[in-house]
């Protein structure tokens, strides 16, 4: 009696363990040679097909293999709402290849791979979403915005998916941010790296500039969510910004820009929400943007 009970419980945890394993898949896929031009796929169970998110991490605009973990978490939980997930790594501003025009063609074909893994894979192109915490929400806005770049830019991917939605987390979108120095006489990211996703200075490359700038482009044509912090917005005010990262004090109102512009945006303020805590699992802030994509695919009541 006692063997087959051993045996009924060793059955009962294989089996578990099986389950836990085939209810989400996670699959790394690369979309081009460079060792960072690589995403990971995350499949709820059942047979689709699903929306898919995309996410693109923080990091100052820079890329280190470590800087995707932020959102694996979030990539896992998605899978519980019967949701896909395309966790993306990319070249950052200092990473060889990066800068400017690596990082934004690696932000566009990585996002565009989607359309080759569909082929494979039970997503629903016509439902994906983009979210981007910090550099990674400017990262999202661009993608928003590409398609009305100039064909003959070298930054120009021509889209093959186009995001039905986008959710920024405590991002700022405006490039001039990059390099702006704090309260303290620190540079905001610790190093000058707006030259580098530019092409040079920007002086020399105002065009360039004006392609990495998501803010000239509004309308984006798309349903957005703006996560942030009271640290972060609002900024009618004249008033310590970013816990006195930057000295600027008349960043521009985006939400109010893209909706005079003709943009449909959400805003949700998070009191004193601590910028890492949006891909913290468990905190307001990254509690806020699961809900955010739940409420732009019609799953709020889940």
């Amino acid at each position: 009696m006692k063997a087959n009970r051993t045996l009924f419980v060793l059955i009962l945890t294989v089996f578990s363990v099986c389950f836990s394993l085939n209810s989400t898949a996670q699959t790394k896929i690369s979309y081009g040679q460079d060792p960072m031009q690589y995403g990971e796929l995350y499949l709820p169970a059942g047979d689709g097909p699903f929306p898919v998110v995309t996410f693109l991490h923080a990091g100052c605009w820079r890329s280190s293999e470590g800087m995707m973990n932020s959102y694996r978490a979030m990539s896992k939980a998605m899978t519980e709402h019967g949701i896909a997930a395309w966790n993306m790594q990319y070249r950052g501003a200092t990473s060889p290849g990066g800068g400017w025009p690596g990082t934004w063609r690696d932000i566009g074909n990585g996002f565009d791979a989607l359309q080759k893994i569909a082929e494979s894979n039970p997503i629903d192109l016509q439902q994906a979403i983009v979210v981007g915490h910090s550099s990674g929400g400017h990262y999202g806005a661009w993608l928003a915005m590409r398609s009305q770049l100039p064909p003959d830019s070298e930054i120009y991917v021509e889209p093959k998916v186009n995001p039905m939605a986008l959710i920024m987390a405590d991002a700022y979108i405006n490039p001039l941010v990059i390099d702006s120095i704090g309260d303290n006489g620190e540079i905001y990211c610790g190093e000058p790296l707006l030259e580098k996703l530019v092409g040079g200075p920007i002086k020399d490359n105002i065009d360039n500039f004006l392609q990495i700038s998501p803010l000239k482009w509004l309308p984006w044509g798309i349903p957005q969510d703006f996560v942030v912090s009271t640290y972060r917005y609002p900024v009618s005010l004249p008033r310590v910004l970013a816990q006195g990262k930057t000295s600027m004090r008349t960043v521009p109102d985006y939400p109010a820009l893209a909706v005079l512009a003709g943009d449909e945006v959400n805003v949700r303020l998070i009191s004193n929400e601590g910028h890492g805590d949006f891909v913290r699992e468990g905190s307001r802030g990254y509690d806020a943007t699961i809900s955010a994509v739940l409420r732009l695919l019609g799953k709020a009541s889940e």
